[in-house]
């Protein structure tokens, strides 16, 4: 390492970039992609990122990724993590790299995990399918899909039990179901007019929902392809993302770009409660854990949150532990804020 060479920064912890979430055992994980940080070196400015693994119970750091150029999309299986950097995608195992993916000539802006492989979505919508086992003998894609100029992939998603499909929402407000395995396009959602920012699957068979830019959330029953509910988010702007709750109760929680967290409830249809405060910024992803009553998020405001509901009709927001480092360098930006908190009361 060179003594100009960046190492290691701290304060950073979470940036615009979705986490990955993962459960090893009985214990669930979390990748983050720490904020990008610049270097002046040599009259040119380098951008850098890492990825800290973090433990959900308590929040507490397992260890950090190296540093690698402005990183665009994670994914995470077991003790593999997939980072995507301009047009190529790092794999490490655990902390170390073992391969690099290059195939794409654009940027890569979507990364989703599919059983054994990976799904890479660039810019110029491009589509590649890799292979991570036995990974180390075998560097080239699986399989190549390129998707029609006239629609701009901006979210993926696999929904349950669709063997070998997935779903790609669009900014022209579209979506497509695609089979990976004949790399055929099976069917076009026509959408709803404004861009679909955030796509997510139900624990109900045939469900999803769709976030849009134009603050509506869609619960959508694609096997009919017909509208179940639709929610109006348009108040705290742009839909950024969503999650189920898959612990038996019918929550669906929505982030949005003014940091509010919504929470839903899918069989009475209303909303149920309104976190304010959550972030201060827009909320960039939000996770039920499996089977638990626990909800996590992360904004761009520098901050991981994770808190969970004591009962299904009485969802609350309060501050149940906090755990602050707070450095004052001359970059404001340079802080550690990680909050622990619980839902108690219902604010609705």
């Amino acid at each position: 390492m060179g003594i100009f060479e960046p190492f290691r920064v701290i304060g950073y912890i979470t940036s615009t970039v979705p986490f990955s979430v993962q459960r090893l055992g009985i214990e669930t994980f979390v990748t983050v992609l720490s904020s990008s940080f610049s270097f002046f070196f040599l009259k040119q400015i380098l951008h850098f990122s890492h990825f800290p693994f973090w433990q959900c119970a308590k929040l507490n750091l397992v260890l950090i990724g190296p540093q690698l150029p402005k990183i665009r999309a994670l994914a995470s299986y077991r003790e593999f993590t997939f980072a995507a950097y301009g047009n190529d995608i790092a794999v490490f195992k655990r902390a170390s790299q073992v391969a690099t993916w290059s195939r794409h000539n654009a940027k890569v802006n979507l990364l989703l995990l599919f059983g054994d492989h990976i799904i890479s979505v660039d810019a110029d919508s491009n589509m590649f399918i890799w292979a991570f086992t036995g990974i180390e003998a075998n560097l080239a894609p699986v399989g190549h899909i390129v998707v029609d100029d006239r629609f701009t992939p901006s979210c993926i998603m696999h929904p349950d039990t669709y063997l070998n499909k997935i779903i790609l929402g669009s900014q022209e407000g579209s979506l497509q179901l695609w089979n990976i395995s004949t790399k055929k396009m099976l069917y076009e959602f026509k959408g709803w007019n404004s861009s679909s920012c955030c796509c997510v699957s139900s624990p109900a068979l045939d469900v999803v929902a769709v976030g849009c830019a134009d603050g509506k959330i869609h619960v959508h029953n694609i096997r009919y392809d017909q509208e179940a509910v639709t929610f109006s988010h348009s108040m705290r702007g742009v839909v950024t993302t969503l999650s189920f709750s898959t612990d038996g109760q019918p929550l669906l929680a929505s982030g949005g770009s003014s940091g509010v967290i919504s929470v839903w409830n899918l069989e009475i249809r209303i909303l149920q409660s309104v976190i304010r405060e959550a972030h201060d910024i827009s909320i960039i992803s939000l996770h039920f854990l499996a089977n638990e009553p626990v909800l996590m998020s992360a904004s761009a405001d520098n901050s991981i949150k994770c808190g969970f509901s004591t009962q299904v009709m009485e969802l609350i927001f309060d501050i149940f532990e906090r755990m602050m480092i707070h450095l004052e360098p001359k970059n404001r930006d340079l802080y550690l804020d990680i909050y622990s908190f619980c839902f108690r009361k219902l604010l609705y």
